[in-house]
């Protein structure tokens, strides 16, 4: 055994070690002398290095940092082609500029001299990013969102057709109706808003609610189908034709569909807004609420049978009414008499109704094609006291249909 050749090895190998624990220390004291008295070496802040920054360096350093981000808008919201902004001193955000600098600078410092050497060479290895955060008020955010919300929250509203008074049809096109809730958003911003990631894009997602009539329900209605007009004294009967009336304007009947005069008109009772003025009681002359509402639903009756709709539910009064011919009124009662009709017609067909105040109207506007180029009108046959009524249908001039409807006795 060559124990000379041994002990060179040993030598060779604990020099190795002699100079790996001078150069350990080398570098330590190199750290330690590189960290003292400002922020340790791999500290950084958004790929920023903070190394060598004295503690008032550090703390200007993220006041740059914070106003930089302050002067963006803090938020921005965005629906469509309409969009809000939330500025940063509206909801009273603020960086935490002090914490931010002294976290920084007390990274590698937290224990005592031999942990803090340990834990100061792994950050030279490995690094540490700060982050600096915010804070935000809570109730301002929620006052914004609350206005934000207000702007765009919309009520449905139907799409119209409107009879002009030079006969022209005017249309007016459906709007959607929107509701925001901003809960969630609030939710999505408050973490944004903390980490101070500005601007915050957030694109609002509101409820759509669609209203009853489309732009498609109306697209085809071009013309008047059928009119009608009854005369009326003004006053508290007056007052009743109108109010009832009043339910009917811009009524739509889709093809197929039907409607109830008691159902879109509604009870009539004092607390609808009624008033006491004659009616009909079992044969007989009287005053009762809601006198005269019966004149409304004559007047819709004669109007849709000129238009070319189905009656499907009508009764007449014991008494022959003075405001249309023998056979061809329309008795309604709350709860116990209805008139309803239903609308055969290809396309959907809209009420539009007139009061001058002494004279009611009701106009059925349509599709003029639904008609296939006829004409329509009624005709009262046989003593007032048992009347019998027929539709007459014509087309260029000729009777091509002579339509039964029915036969009243008073």
């Amino acid at each position: 055994m060559n124990f000379s050749s041994i002990s060179t090895n040993k030598a060779i190998a604990l020099g190795i070690v002699g100079l790996a624990f001078t150069a350990a220390a080398v570098s330590c004291i190199s750290v330690s002398t590189a960290n003292q008295d400002c922020v340790v070496m791999g500290v950084q802040s958004n790929g920023t290095s903070l190394t060598g920054m004295s503690k008032k360096e550090v703390r200007k350093y993220f006041d740059q940092e914070a106003k930089k981000a302050l002067s963006k808008n803090a938020a921005v919201l965005s629906y469509k082609d309409r969009s809000w902004n939330i500025q940063p001193n509206e909801i009273g955000l603020q960086a935490k500029v002090d914490e931010a600098a002294e976290e920084a600078y007390n990274i590698g410092r937290e224990g005592n001299t031999v942990t803090n050497l340990i834990n100061q060479m792994k950050l030279a290895i490995f690094g540490k990013n700060v982050v600096m955060t915010a804070s935000f008020d809570k109730d301002k955010l929620n006052a914004k969102l609350s206005a934000i919300e207000k702007d765009v929250d919309t009520p449905p509203e139907n799409a119209e057709v409107s009879l002009q008074a030079n006969g022209s049809i005017q249309k007016k096109p459906a709007v959607t109706g929107l509701t925001l809730d901003t809960a969630p958003v609030a939710e999505e911003l408050a973490p944004k808003f903390e980490a101070l990631e500005l601007t915050a894009k957030v694109e609002l997602e509101p409820k759509e609610d669609k209203p009853f009539i489309l732009d498609e329900d109306i697209a085809n209605i071009d013309a008047v189908l059928g009119s009608y007009t009854t005369r009326f004294y003004p006053g508290d009967r007056g007052d009743n034709i109108g109010l009832a009336a009043s339910h009917l304007q811009g009524a739509l009947i889709r093809s197929q569909a039907t409607l109830s005069f008691n159902n879109i008109v509604g009870q009539r009772t004092r607390a609808a807004g009624y008033k006491n003025a004659g009616v009909i009681v079992n044969g007989e002359p009287a005053v009762d609420v809601g006198g005269g509402v019966c004149q409304v639903s004559s007047t819709l009756y004669n109007a849709i049978l000129l238009a070319g709709l189905k009656p499907t539910e009508r009764s007449n009064h014991s008494l022959p009414s003075s405001y249309v011919p023998a056979g061809r009124d329309a008795t309604v009662a709350d709860g116990l008499l209805d008139f309803v009709f239903q609308n055969p017609l290809p396309h959907p067909v809209v009420l539009r109704v007139s009061n001058s105040g002494s004279a009611l109207t009701i106009y059925v506007l349509g599709t003029k094609a639904d008609l296939g180029g006829k004409t329509i009108s009624l005709v009262s046959e046989g003593p007032s006291t048992r009347p019998s009524v027929y539709r007459i249908w014509k087309q260029d001039g000729k009777v091509v249909e002579r339509e039964f409807l029915h036969t009243d006795t008073f």
